[in-house]
């Protein structure tokens, strides 16, 4: 069993823009949330090679209910506090 610990997760935020356009308003023509921090990145790619893990890390409010629900969402074992 390996625990990997990730003492800032976070929620990465990207938006897609079909042009951009210096000056003028740009519009972004679609949005992904996804869950970084390297603790998390290594789980999820200890998961990939089968390797039982465990990811651990501190997490509070609206940011870190989602973080959590996105590591269960990609098989990510977790035990955030």
């Amino acid at each position: 069993m390996i625990y990997t610990v990730t003492f800032n997760p976070a929620l990465d935020y990207a938006m897609h823009v079909g042009e951009l356009n210096l000056g003028a308003t740009n519009r972004s023509s679609d949005e992904e949330i996804s869950i970084g921090g390297k603790g998390i990145n290594v789980s999820y790619i200890l998961n990939q090679f089968g390797i039982e893990n465990i990811a651990l890390g501190f997490v509070a409010g609206f940011t870190g209910e989602k973080l959590v629900c996105l590591a269960k969402e990609m098989g990510i074992n977790n035990d955030f506090i």
